[in-house]
Parts: structure tokens; C-alpha cells; sequence
């Protein structure tokens, strides 16, 4: 019995050494697996997907540096005008229709640049805007082939297309289009690109050339000037002006002026101007005037009535087929305006124009100027 006890404690020893060993050895049995494990793996693990994916990688990596570098290579510009435009690492050009666009008659010197303003403006569906705009750049081209016989650049065909395409679209409106899109005009000049404006009418069949200080009010909303059509006439007049600073007679501060304002209970005194006048009409039967009461019709359409005419003091005095007009204005604190008004008039039955150039006396240098350019560059298209 005692040797039978004594072999169970030792095969108990035994037993609690065994188990001691399994536990201390066993890590290390699960770092260093067998060569041939049977253990069970995941194929995915088992494929070379990390080479791919870092190729996969580099190529977005690098995708996104092009196309970064693109974007920063990307230039803004700006045209004559100071509107935006864009132009690319390879060269193309996008016109901004953007919160610093406004509308303009296109510069000579940058028709290209115009052309793609045309694009971007059919884009957005301004169709009388892209006629306005399509009819100065062709002329334009026809001022530059005029210089440069056989002048044909890549955009003229574009440009012509997408103005033909938006006429098209714009005949259901109920505005005639000539009345939106005319006068259009192209800026020129030799030593400053916008050195001067030349404008023209089709339905009219006139040109003329004039300083670009004066601003064609049809570029500001929508002042199309005085229209009219019946069944015997049609006529059209635009005022193109340029916006004098302020002026104080003598011995009147700017203090003063503010007090006169203030009392009258106006905020602020308008500014004196300089206005160019082109009217146009058109007979549709029989003549209906002569060459010596033309003008009486641009009076009426002017509201110059007699009565008006006695209330300013108006004269008018006519020298070698043209006319010099003096009145006295007075401004909205009572101050004296002297005034005078170069006119032309001209009637040839069905057509007639007429020209006027006012300003106040004071200007009358300025004016002498820009009336020598007028004059000597109006033409009728017979």
C-alpha cells in the first residue's frame, strides 16, 4: 500500500511538471510556426494587392498633381474693358459672365477675346445681347480688312453662327431687334485701343466715328432712346454722353451749394453733361418734309415747343448747312447755366438724320473738338 501511495504521488509530480512545460513553451510555438502549417489563411492576403494598390495610388497621386497644376496654370486676365476672362496652359479662353461683367462694344484690337464674351453670353441665353455684340465684332472685321486686305481669322465663322443662331431665337419676342441691337459699334484707335468709338446702323445705313468719352446710353439698362413707328414714319433717336464734374460760379463754395440743396429739399445737384444726339427717320410713303422744316420734327420729338423755346430763351442761327442753338438752364439750386447746341440736318427723302452735340459754353473747346470728328465722319450708305 505505502509503495502504491508513494508511485501516485509521483505520477501526480510528474503530471503538474508536464502541464508547467506545455504552458511555458507554448508562445513560442505560435511565433515560430511550422514550415508546413496547415493553418487556414485568408486568400485575399495571400495575392499581391499591396504592389497594385500602390501603383493604383501613384497614378491618382500624380493625376491630381496634373490636374492641380493645371488649375494653377489657369490665368485670370482681364480684357480692355476691365472684365475677366480665363485663358488655359493651352491656350483656350473662357469669357466670365460674372459679377464684374457689364456690357460693352467690342475693342478692335481684342475681337478674339470678344468672341468668346459671344460664346459665353449664349450660353447663358442673353440672345439679344450675343446680336448686339455679334454685329460690332463683324464690323470690326470689316474696319481691320479695310486696313489689311484679306484679313480672315479662325473666330469670324463662330462668331457669325452663334449671332445668326440667336437672331433666329429672338424673333418671337415682341421688342423688334433692331431696336436692341442697334447702333452697335467697335472701339478703335492708334495710340489708345478705345481712342474712339465707330457705330453704325443697319436698318439706317449710317456710320460715324466719336470720342469714346461719350457713353452710348443704351448700354445701361434699358435706355433705347426715343422710338416710334405709324403707318407713315418710323424714327429713332440715341443719345450717347459724357458726364462733366461738378462746376461752382464764381465766388460760391461747396458749402454754400450744400446749403442751397438742403433748403430746396433736393440731395444732390444733377451733373453737367455733354450729350450726342444721332436721330434717324424713315418714310414709308411720299415725302413728308423738306430740306428747311426737317428740324421742326427733331423739335417736336424733343418737346422743344415754342412756348419752351420762349421760356429758355432759345436761339438758333444757321451756318453753312448747319446750326449753333444758345440757351440759358438753370440748375437745381438756381444757379445759371449758359448752353449751346451744335446741329446737322440732313433729308433725303425716304431717309433723314440729324445730329446734335450740347453742352454748357464753358466746354465749348471740348466740344469744338468733338464735333470736327463727328461731322467729318458721318456717312450715309446709299
Amino acid at each position: 500500500m505505502l509503495g502504491e501511495k508513494h508511485s501516485l504521488l509521483f505520477s501526480h509530480l510528474l503530471l503538474k511538471i508536464g502541464i508547467s512545460l506545455v504552458l511555458i513553451l507554448s508562445p513560442f510555438s505560435f511565433l515560430i510556426p511550422e514550415p508546413n502549417s496547415k493553418i487556414i489563411v485568408d486568400p485575399l492576403l495571400q495575392k499581391p494587392w499591396i504592389p497594385d494598390a500602390e501603383e493604383e495610388e501613384s497614378r491618382s497621386f500624380h493625376r491630381f498633381l496634373s490636374e492641380f497644376k493645371n488649375k494653377q496654370s489657369t490665368v485670370k486676365k482681364k480684357d480692355a474693358h476691365g472684365r475677366n476672362y480665363l485663358v488655359s496652359p493651352s491656350g483656350q479662353m473662357r469669357f466670365l459672365i460674372d459679377d464684374e461683367y457689364y456690357k460693352e462694344f467690342p475693342v478692335g484690337d481684342e475681337a478674339d477675346i470678344a468672341a468668346k464674351e459671344l460664346e459665353s453670353l449664349y450660353e447663358v441665353r442673353k440672345e439679344k445681347e450675343v446680336v448686339f455684340l455679334g454685329k460690332g465684332i463683324h464690323l470690326c472685321y470689316r474696319l481691320k480688312l479695310e486696313k489689311e486686305p484679306g484679313f480672315f481669322p479662325n473666330w469670324l465663322i463662330r462668331s457669325n453662327e452663334i449671332t445668326n443662331r440667336a437672331a433666329n431665337e429672338w424673333s418671337d419676342q415682341t421688342i423688334p431687334l433692331d431696336l436692341v441691337s442697334e447702333p452697335y459699334g467697335c472701339y478703335v484707335g492708334d495710340s489708345q485701343p478705345k481712342e474712339s468709338l465707330v457705330l453704325e446702323s443697319e436698318s439706317f445705313r449710317y456710320r460715324i466715328r466719336l470720342p469714346s468719352r461719350l457713353r452710348y446710353e443704351g448700354l445701361y439698362g434699358n435706355r433705347l432712346g426715343i422710338y416710334g413707328e405709324n403707318r407713315d414714319s418710323i424714327y429713332r433717336m440715341v443719345r450717347f454722353v459724357q458726364f462733366l464734374s461738378n462746376y461752382l460760379p464764381a465766388g460760391q463754395t461747396e458749402w454754400d451749394e450744400a446749403l442751397k440743396l438742403q433748403t430746396s429739399g433736393k440731395k444732390k445737384k444733377n451733373l453737367p453733361k455733354i450729350i450726342l444726339s444721332i436721330g434717324s427717320s424713315f418714310d414709308k410713303t411720299r415725302p413728308l418734309r423738306t430740306t428747311k422744316n426737317y428740324f421742326r420734327f427733331w423739335d417736336s420729338m424733343r418737346s422743344l415747343t415754342p412756348t419752351q423755346i420762349r421760356k429758355l430763351g432759345f436761339k438758333r442761327t444757321e451756318s453753312k448747312s448747319e446750326y449753333l442753338s444758345e440757351w440759358t438752364e438753370v440748375d437745381e439750386i438756381g444757379n445759371s447755366v449758359e448752353m449751346e447746341m451744335k446741329e446737322y440736318y440732313l433729308y433725303n427723302a425716304p431717309r433723314g438724320y440729324f445730329l446734335s452735340l450740347s453742352y454748357p459754353k464753358r466746354e465749348k473747346e471740348t466740344a469744338d473738338l468733338y464735333w470736327q470728328t463727328i461731322r467729318s465722319s458721318f456717312e450715309v450708305k446709299e
